[in-house]
């Protein structure tokens, strides 16, 4: 990680007291800066390096105006640095052009000795100590002549942050053995062209711990070399935005995570445990079930709230190493691996030397899978089994919920699919992801409403049936979603792909999650409160604080583009008297047209072919009455024979009820089961499931099990069902303020009598940051 353990302090540094000017710096206005740097020397050692860290930035809090960017650039770096002092050409840490020189297109061309790479490495030969260069966006900076490609560029200083995102340059296979680029520690090279395959050379970049390659058409074959080439190396990966599949996961299990267990039994009784199985599967790996305690299914354990007791260790040099690879306590702020971060920690802290940042890693720890239609929510499922506990950021937006080798095609209405992370609250549980901190995930790990995707339907009316048909299909097969209180240790989570507008079931979920983080917070301050009138008190979770809520566009912005062809022909009603500039005889063809177009037939409802029945290839279902059912078999489990890593195993898998009264969806998945021969993705029971009715500690074929969650057939909603859809944001708005007015209210009346405003009921007000994007 960024920073763990630094050098323990000076005699005098551990006796004296804090300088008061190093306090008060930070609230300092930048503004002010200049001033109080001409006020001493002592006030210059502390002000000059908030005055000069980050160059460009300071240009632009000094009132340079966008458009000016350039030309200032140019007359500083070639006419007014050299001028600068040295010690204060020293301070200069970080060059952030990602915002800088945007709006201006480029230099004269008649200037070809002062273009924008040229000025940069006039300037980096000047600044000294330069270690972080952020060029995102730039496709006219030369970057491998800007590192100092040359023997002039010796005495450049090492780099240790360095983002190229955007640039839209290749960077030569020579580039990644440049010397002054071997130090790095974070390396961007998101969204450019060229090949992967260079950065696997062997020997090269020793110290980099965050790679973030998003948007680089890389596969499983080029993700697989790069993982053998850094292994363990580095604890941040962003593959966002690429093709890799769900044949990645297990490599990335292999070879990447910390090899170290973190998975613990001391906290059973209040999180439940982990339990291996004999064999597994390829789409899981080795069976692992929750073994629940008498509270941990209820998360409602008193002392949930409660950071991990510390570990304790005989010696002291030993306790750097163990803590990489033990669970953390729950209680540490969360670890960021952006940019910002990454230069706050390495570019900020001198006395953290390079050889304590390459120490501090023992494997991958934070991973972006956004983006790779590749993964699916299975994959994401296997990811968080074979990781043992280390993952503490993930992020994937969305993902299909069947992996690409299930074939649903038989039982599942043409051309449609379903995305989302329903059924998989459970691998957020800190018994099976104990370090995890922040999450982005699709909304449906919350909401149980995935995302329909069919073709012949409005975007509307894929909302619609997505969150009413198919919602109460997902909470027959998934009763169980995510809570705060199933992970309290979690900081920050981010809900993607929301729709804009919903007919109801989606505002509640939403504001139920909200009142949920509200009676957390509750019970978090009640348990504070209790606490603090001990001596020794434990230190408690600080709970869910970030919640973000990213829509999609809302589709009621498109018009007539979110109708199907259907509705548009509708909307063509003939008026009182048509207008033509030919004459009643075209005015008349015109209106036989829409007699015409009155007369066609209804819009067909989409739905899986039958038991014999065939499809002509057009979407269309053509019966076939003369085959007969096949009896149903009325028992209810099946013995799989199966092998893993070269162990055979047996497992009774349980094919659903075989009552007549038992619901829809696992009468499909019965039927899926013993009739559609769907028999892939053996796995034990979830929690989940066995709330669904499925026996504890009996196996399930997940791929039916999911599969059952579309229906048959997807009938198109009237106009009325679509006419009451409302914004979703508007009413998280109105609930907002209506609970905000409710707690100022509670907390008028707490201060008249001398006491803290209680959290949660009745206001049901979350203090915590809520940020929604649109």
């Amino acid at each position: 990680m960024w920073r763990e353990h630094g050098p323990l302090p000076s005699y005098q540094e551990a006796t004296s007291g804090p300088d008061w000017i190093q306090l008060v710096a930070p609230y300092c206005d930048f503004e002010d800066c200049r001033a109080l740097c001409l006020v001493s020397r002592r006030f210059w050692n502390t002000f000059a390096p908030l005055l000069w860290r980050d160059l460009l930035r300071a240009a632009r809090l000094s009132g340079l105006d966008p458009g000016d960017d350039l030309a200032w650039w140019r007359c500083f770096a070639f006419d007014r640095l050299d001028k600068v002092s040295h010690l204060t050409r020293a301070q200069v840490r970080v060059l952030d052009a990602r915002h800088f020189a945007k709006t201006a297109y480029s230099f004269s061309s008649l200037q070809t000795d002062r273009t924008l790479t040229e000025t940069l490495r006039r300037a980096v030969r000047l600044l000294p100590n330069v270690h972080a260069m952020l060029l995102d966006g730039h496709a006219d900076v030369n970057v491998p002549l800007l590192m100092g490609h040359d023997s002039a560029d010796s005495g450049l200083s090492s780099l240790w942050v360095l983002s190229v995102a955007g640039c839209s340059r290749q960077l030569p296979k020579s580039f990644f053995t440049l010397p002054r680029i071997q130090t790095l520690v974070y390396l961007d090279l998101s969204d450019n062209p060229g090949s992967l395959l260079p950065l696997a050379q062997p020997g090269l970049l020793p110290s980099l711990r965050v790679l973030k390659i998003k948007g680089r058409e890389l596969d499983d074959c080029t993700l697989h070399q790069l993982m053998r080439r850094f292994g363990r190396q580095l604890w941040s990966l962003d593959v966002t935005n690429n093709n890799v599949t769900d044949e990645a996961i297990q490599h990335l299990g292999d070879r990447c995570f910390p090899d170290s267990q973190v998975r613990s039994s001391a906290r059973s009784e209040i999180e439940g445990r982990i339990v291996t199985q004999p064999g597994g599967s390829s789409h899981y790996g080795r069976f692992l079930h929750f073994e629940e305690s008498l509270l941990s299914p209820t998360f409602s354990h008193p002392e949930r709230f409660f950071v991990d007791s510390p570990a304790y260790t005989a010696r002291a040099d030993a306790t750097a190493q163990a803590s990489r690879g033990r669970r953390s306590d729950g209680g540490a702020p969360v670890v960021k691996d952006d940019a910002g971060a990454a230069i706050s920690a390495l570019v900020d802290l001198e006395n953290l030397e390079l050889g304590q940042r390459r120490q501090n890693c023992a494997g991958l720890t934070h991973l972006h899978l956004s983006g790779n239609n590749g993964i699916s929510s299975t994959g994401i499922q296997k990811l968080l089994y074979v990781s043992q506990g280390h993952i503490e950021g993930l992020s994937c937006d969305s993902a299909p919920i069947l992996p690409r080798s299930a074939d649903v095609s038989k039982v599942w209405p043409p051309n449609a699919s379903l995305s989302g992370f329903i059924g998989a609250a459970h691998c957020f549980r800190p018994a099976l992801s104990c370090n995890l901190r922040a999450l982005r995930l699709h909304h449906s790990v919350v909401t149980n409403i995935p995302t329909l995707d069919a073709q012949g339907l409005s975007k509307m009316e894929r909302l619609l049936i997505a969150e009413t048909t198919i919602r109460e299909r997902a909470e027959g097969a998934y009763p169980q979603t995510l809570v705060p209180d199933m992970n309290p240790r979690l900081s920050s989570l981010t809900l993607t792909c929301l729709p804009r507008r919903s007919s109801g079931p989606l505002i509640s979920r939403l504001i139920q999650f909200l009142k949920l983080l509200s009676l957390q917070e509750r019970a978090i301050q009640d348990l504070s409160s209790f606490t603090a009138s001990t001596r020794r008190g434990p230190t408690l979770l600080k709970g869910l604080r970030h919640l973000r809520l990213e829509f999609e566009p809302d589709c009621m912005d498109d018009g007539l583009s979110t109708l199907t062809d259907w509705e548009a022909e509708e909307l063509i009603e003939p008026g009182e008297g048509m207008f033509s500039f030919f004459g009643q005889e075209w005015a008349a063809a015109g209106r036989r047209v829409l007699d015409t177009q009155a007369s066609l037939p209804r819009r067909p409802r989409l739905r899986a072919p039958k038991s014999g029945e065939a499809d002509d290839g057009n979407g269309a279902v053509v019966e076939d009455h003369q085959l007969v059912a096949a009896d149903r078999d009325t028992a209810e489990f099946l013995t799989h024979h199966g092998n893993w890593n070269g162990a055979p195993f047996v497992a009774d898998v349980w094919t659903g009820p075989s009552s007549a009264d038992a619901s829809a969806v696992l009468k499909d998945y019965r039927r899926m089961v013993l009739e559609d021969n769907i028999r892939d993705g053996i796995a034990p029971a979830t929690p989940a499931q066995i709330q669904a009715g499925a026996p504890r500690k009996s196996f399930i074929y997940n791929v039916a099990w999911s599969a059952a969650v579309m229906p048959g057939e997807l009938k198109p909603p009237s106009r009325a069902e679509l006419a009451g859809m409302r914004d979703v944001v508007d009413a998280l708005k109105t609930y907002r303020l209506q609970g905000r007015a409710r707690y100022a209210q509670q907390k008028r009346q707490s201060q008249m009598s001398g006491n803290r405003a209680p959290l949660g009921a009745p206001h049901y007000f979350w203090t915590g940051r809520l940020q929604v994007s649109t």
